[in-house]
């Protein structure tokens, strides 16, 4: 997929190189981004900065998506205790 306005691959912001595209944002036109792991929408982060639960599951390489999101965006949470006591909404 390629990066548009609207969408762009993830930055990978621990010690590895790339997510290899397997983890995107999408931005909304009302402010909202999306991050979409493996082509699931896991969670956002609304117009007002507000973290939403999207995804009931887990896996470590997601995480480690969400986890990039939150700093990339300069937002608190991640880890796996953090992730599992958000509700989903």
């Amino acid at each position: 997929m390629k990066n548009t306005a609207n969408n762009f691959e993830l930055p990978c912001l621990d010690q590895r190189k790339s997510f290899y595209d397997k983890a995107r944002v999408i931005v909304s036109d009302d402010g909202t981004r999306t991050l979409q792991s493996y082509n699931t929408a896991v969670c956002k982060l609304d117009a007002n900065g507000h973290f939403v639960r999207l995804w009931s599951g887990y896996s470590a390489t997601t995480m480690r998506h969400i986890n990039s999101f939150l700093r990339f965006y300069g937002a608190d949470g991640g880890g796996k205790t953090w992730w599992d006591a958000q509700k989903v909404g």
